[in-house]
């Protein structure tokens, strides 16, 4: 029996043939030009553990899996030798509304989690790019987040506790099931980001909020950049509250169907009917006495999609096209400054469009150009420029041909040796997600 044949046939000794995934099925796993020997779809816990504590005990690497949305993220694995799928761990596990607390599956979709909170006047408020085909494991592994981040933070804000497997099969919790709880060390947040390299995501205790009464939502237009930045500048120390508040360029406001020209940023303010009224009137006042004009009309809940799913539905598949989509961040006082010298690092080779959730300094951005040689060129440029600024950027997704001419996580940062102390410590033989995190850890 060839290698393969055995491996699988010992997976299927240990959890039967139905949990098992080989051959042609194996092509929804592919990373590249990599494709796994073999898929394990565990039902549950124990399933998951056995399958880590087989793959520790043969050397092999794993990857684990949920709808495959954010895989494009991070360098090629070392080795793949299993995908571990955790889409059939996909409950609900508690949910109390009172308390505004879920605790849910890492493979329940988010869209089915949301559906759930909204029968309670709830959700959770994250929006990051393509929820839609999002499992909540795959949002906390990459601590993808959106422009509702802007009022209720990233995902290291509503996730209260975890359940983590690890390599040799044990399973750990972090945190707890309440708001309330400040005991020992947060090891929660350790593992959001983390992209699955120090454990596999279980089941997340989750802080749900009550949907706002109303929601209005608004464009607002200026003469430059410059503008546009000290108009966010003074909404962001005002006495006022957005949910959102987002920068698109003249590309990035076309594709949200801004019923402006050019460059814009995009406001919401939800709350009780009184409250949103109320800062309505003061948003007006504040914009028109900084030079801005207020266009009330255009920024609903499709706008709003496509604002959080931009760039990520932009993509061009198919052979011989070249583009790159992009995360950066620097001081939220230098987003706009800090996109204007991006353009002006990559309009000689390459067209883009880009958008910033002000408030958090984070950028975003897809570049496209004739060839893949010119989109390397340009994201190296575009690096550049962010770093002049004191901030980074991360390549999120781009075709072969540039994907593996480009260092996607950018520059080494400072604390590489404690990062990879701690994957020694979690994950000792490196199974999990091997050499895909920064510094090939």
């Amino acid at each position: 029996m060839s290698p393969v044949a055995v491996l699988t046939e010992e997976l299927r000794a240990l959890l039967g043939s139905t949990q098992i995934r080989e051959g042609a099925g194996l092509d929804r796993y592919r990373l590249g030009c990599q494709v796994p020997q073999a898929a394990v779809l565990p039902r549950n816990e124990a399933e998951v553990c056995a399958a880590l504590r087989f793959a520790s005990d043969a050397a092999l690497g794993a990857v684990p899996w949920g709808h495959g949305t954010y895989q494009s993220i991070g360098l090629p694995p070392t080795r793949y030798d299993l995908a571990l799928d955790l889409s059939r761990l996909d409950r609900l596990v508690a949910y109390e509304p009172a308390d505004m607390t879920a605790t849910v599956q890492a493979g329940i979709p988010f869209t089915a989690l949301q559906s759930r909170l909204a029968e309670h006047g709830q959700f959770l408020p994250l929006d990051p790019p393509l929820a839609h085909s999002s499992t909540v494991g795959g949002i906390l592994a990459t601590r993808s987040s959106g422009p509702l981040r802007c009022r209720y933070g990233t995902v290291r804000d509503l996730v209260l506790g975890l359940r983590i497997a690890h390599p040799d099969g044990t399973i750990t919790k972090a945190g707890a099931s309440v708001v309330k709880n400040a005991t020992g060390y947060d090891v929660t947040k350790l593992h959001l980001g983390a992209h699955g390299t120090l454990g596999v995501i279980l089941q997340a205790t989750l802080r749900a909020f009550p949907r706002p009464e109303l929601e209005r939502g608004w464009w607002i237009a200026a003469a430059d950049g410059l503008v546009l930045q000290e108009l966010a500048n003074r909404l962001l120390t005002s006495h006022l509250v957005p949910d959102r508040l987002e920068y698109a360029d003249a590309s990035a406001s076309h594709a949200w169907g801004a019923p402006v020209k050019g460059a814009a940023l995009g406001v919401s303010i939800g709350g009780i009917r009184e409250s949103v009224e109320g800062q309505a009137v003061d948003l007006r006042r504040i914009v028109e006495g900084q030079g801005g004009a207020l266009v009330d009309a255009g920024m609903g809940a499709d706008a709003w999609r496509r604002c959080s799913d931009f760039p990520w539905d932009l993509r061009v598949p198919g052979e011989g096209t070249a583009w790159a989509i992009w995360r950066g961040g620097v001081l939220p006082a230098d987003s706009l400054p800090a996109l204007d010298a991006v353009r002006q690092a990559v309009t000689p080779l390459a067209a883009m469009a880009a958008a910033a959730t002000i408030a958090h300094g984070t950028l975003r951005g897809i570049v496209r150009g004739p060839s893949g040689a010119e989109v390397v060129q340009v994201l190296a440029a575009a690096r550049a420029a962010l770093v002049s600024h004191g901030g980074y950027l991360v390549l999120l997704d781009a075709p072969p041909m540039v994907r593996e001419a480009i260092e996607p996580w950018g520059t080494t940062p400072g604390g590489l040796d404690v990062m990879r102390r701690m994957k020694s410590a979690f994950d000792p033989t490196s199974v999990l997600n091997p050499g895909r995190f920064v510094g090939g850890i």
